[in-house]
C-alpha cells in the first residue's frame, strides 16, 4: 500500500536547512521574537561559537508561559534544552523518527562527516515525509495533515 522508493530516505533529504543561532546570553523574549521573525519552532544557542543548547517553542511554554514568567527577564540557557541530540545527515529517516519518539523530543541538529551542524530535523519533516511517502486517505490523512499543514 506504500509508495516507497527502492532505498530508505535519508535524514538529508527531509532536514530543514534553515537553521538559527544566537548568543547564549539572550533572553527567552528576544528568542521568541526570533522564532517569529524567522519561521522557526527552535534556535541553537551558541557560547563564543561553541554550541550549549537548544531552545524551542515548546521550553518557551512550558518554562515562561505556563509557569507566567516574564520572557525578557528569562535568560535563554536557564529553559533551554541540552545537550542538543543530534543525527549524522546519512542516518535513515526511520533512525531519526526513533531516536525522537524514545527521547520524547521534536528537534535533531543534523550532522555532516565532520560533526558540524548543518540541518534540523523536526516533528513536522517527519510527519511531512510520511505523508508524500504513504498511500492514505481518510482518517489517517486527517491526521497527518493535522500534524503537517502546508
Amino acid at each position: 500500500m506504500s509508495k516507497r522508493a527502492d532505498k530508505p530516505a535519508l535524514v538529508q533529504d527531509i532536514m530543514s536547512k534553515k537553521l538559527v543561532s544566537a548568543d547564549a546570553d539572550s533572553s527567552a523574549r528576544e528568542m521568541a521574537q526570533l522564532m517569529a521573525e524567522k519561521g522557526v519552532s527552535s534556535v541553537i544557542l551558541k557560547d563564543g561559537g561553541r554550541i550549549v543548547g537548544i531552545l524551542t517553542e515548546r521550553d518557551l511554554a512550558r518554562n515562561v508561559c505556563a509557569k507566567d514568567g516574564r520572557a525578557s527577564k528569562t535568560p535563554a540557557t536557564a529553559i533551554m534544552s541540552m545537550p542538543v541530540q543530534t543525527i549524522g545527515k546519512s542516518a535513515a529517516v526511520e533512525v531519526a523518527a526513533k531516536m525522537m519518539a524514545d527521547g520524547g523530543i521534536r528537534h535533531l541538529a543534523v550532522e555532516d562527516g565532520k560533526k558540524t551542524i548543518v540541518g534540523m530535523v523536526t516533528a513536522t519533516d517527519l510527519a511531512r515525509h510520511l505523508r508524500k511517502r504513504l498511500d492514505v486517505s481518510g482518517p489517517e490523512l486527517e491526521i497527518l495533515e493535522v500534524l503537517y499543514w502546508d
